[in-house]
């Protein structure tokens, strides 16, 4: 299975065959596409949980109660299941934490253009309250 040609189908899944599981290597595939994930200015403003066993599955499915119990079914029949989580603001701290990050990955030539980084970074965060509230 190649995942990129499956994403480009645009097919939603109504029902999962709980006997048919994704290998390892397919799973690892679709880990690596969540975390090479593009962002606005690489703020990466997301985590990623990713449940493949039958309790884990479980508990997520929990999460379908209410107006959402015809999704249930779906989460506890798919091989694995992806929560995903997204800040809804980026303190100083969590900006702190990206820019050193890169800064530790070799991203930045100079020190100057780690701060013009940050600066960009940090202009753009005062429209993220704005995006929440939508």
């Amino acid at each position: 299975m190649d995942i990129v040609s499956v994403a480009l189908q645009r097919y939603s899944t109504k029902a999962f065959d709980p006997s048919k599981k994704l290998t390892a290597e397919e799973a690892d595939k679709i880990k690596t596409l969540l975390q090479y994930s593009p962002s606005s200015t690489n703020s990466q403003p997301w985590h990623f949980i990713v449940a493949s066993t039958e309790e884990g599955k479980a508990r997520v499915a929990k999460s379908a109660a209410g107006n959402y119990t015809f999704n249930e079914r779906k989460m506890l029949d798919a091989s694995h299941v992806v929560v995903f989580c997204a800040k809804t603001a980026m303190d100083d701290a969590w900006l702190e934490r990206v820019v050193d990050q890169e800064d530790a990955d070799g991203r930045f030539a100079t020190p100057e253009a780690k701060a013009a980084n940050d600066k960009g970074r940090r202009f753009f965060r005062r429209y993220a309250p704005r995006l929440a509230e939508r």
